[in-house]
Formats: C-alpha cells, structure tokens, sequence
C-alpha cells in the first residue's frame, strides 16, 4: 500500500508591538516608506508551520502535531508573546515585517527540524486578517 503525502499544520497566535524603521535611513525617509508603521504599533500575529512527509502506517501521522506545537509554543510564542520585536535579539537588526518574521521563524523551527518528526515546508505569518506573508525554505527561492 502507498503511503500518501500529507501536510499538517499547526496554528498559534501572539500579541507583539513592533515598529517598521530602517536604522541606515533617515527619520524623514522611514517616515516616507513606512507612513504610520514607523510609530510604535502592535498586532495580533498569528503563525502556522506545517510538515509535509508520508503517513507513517503505524500511527496513522505525518509527524505528531503535539511535537509541532510543543516547540512553537517554546520557540514562538514564549520568545515573542507581548515583546517589542525590534528588540529580541535573535531577530537581529531587520526591519520587522510580517515577511522578514516569516524567515526568521523559519530559522528557529528548521533548527529543530529533527525533533519535529517531518519536513518543514511553510512558515505564514499573519499580521491581520487580510494580510500574512509565507516562506517556503531557502531551496524554494
């Protein structure tokens, strides 16, 4: 019997401020390219990573969801639940968006890609309920 390809994907949510500046550019310029998102501003994001691989016919799971939330809960939301983004420090010195947060969860959930149980193959970051970003990993760009 073929076992099936499937992705799973599991969602959680976190509440951050954040504020869209480029620190090489000048207050004028920033203010010109980001409009309001240059202020101090704060979202409710919310995260979904899925895995994709076969079904393993003994227990019936691409990988064990409870794995998958138990890491993005260490990874994502203890790290970034109420916190200024632009000041955690593995997020460096980017311009917080909802696609550079994409990468940068990305990273963190691939370092872990072990214990996971399955392929990482999306990370979307949703800033609102009508915008979010997706990344699919290095070899997909």
């Amino acid at each position: 019997m073929d076992h099936p390809i499937l992705t799973i994907t599991h969602r959680i949510e976190f509440s951050a401020a954040h504020r869209m500046d480029n620190p090489s550019l000048s207050p004028e310029r920033n203010l010109e390219i980001f409009g309001p998102c240059n202020r101090i501003h704060g979202h409710n994001y919310v995260v979904e990573a899925s895995l994709t691989g076969p079904v393993n016919p003994e227990t019936g799971m691409v990988a064990n969801l409870v794995d998958l939330m138990g890491i993005m809960q260490e990874e994502i939301f203890e790290q970034l639940d109420h916190q200024f983004l632009n000041e955690v420090s593995w997020l460096g010195k980017i311009v917080v968006s909802a696609e550079t947060l994409a990468v940068a969860i990305w990273e963190r959930l691939a370092a872990r890609e072990k214990e996971l149980g399955a392929p990482l193959t999306l990370v979307r970051v949703f800033e609102s309920e009508a915008n979010s970003a997706e990344y699919r990993g290095p070899s997909q760009n």
